[in-house]
């Protein structure tokens, strides 16, 4: 297995991945390669973008987002990380976070941070891997659609 920076090419392959993952339970999204596609574009176009891609024979999984500028130094907002579903819980998941984490480290990131919902296996994922929730810190939402 290959680990390596996203390149723009990379995209589409990884919005299959995606796609199909968060279209399946527990997320249950109506996901489809062009809307997986358009956000992903988005965040590779962003500030800041920095992504990390696995591949074995095509992609397997991906984990991007962006560093920002914060008080106490670069922050990274970790904004997707998927997996391939039926290669899941092969370690995968957990070789894209060191090597992120080693790749933001040599940019002088010192934190991550990222949105996830309690009941999932993905909370769990992150917790075991040294992640917390903050307990200062509050996500609020609103709809604003009639």
């Amino acid at each position: 297995m290959e680990i390596r920076e996203v390149s723009k090419k990379d995209l589409s392959k990884c919005a299959e991945v995606f796609s199909r993952a968060f279209s399946k339970a527990p997320w249950n999204e109506s996901w489809n390669t062009e809307s997986a596609l358009e956000r992903l574009i988005h965040f590779y176009n962003s500030k800041g973008f920095c992504g990390i891609v696995a591949e074995e024979s095509d992609v397997s999984g991906f984990i991007l987002g962006n560093i920002e500028p914060y008080l106490s130094g670069p922050i990274f907002y970790l904004r997707e990380m998927c997996v391939k579903s039926e290669r899941q819980n092969s370690g995968i998941g957990n070789s894209l976070l060191v090597h992120l984490e080693k790749t933001l480290q040599l940019k002088g990131v010192n934190n991550i941070y990222l949105i996830t919902e309690h009941d999932i296996p993905a909370a769990q994922f992150y917790m075991k891997r040294g992640y917390k929730v903050d307990e200062n810190i509050a996500l609020l939402s609103k709809s604003i659609s009639s």
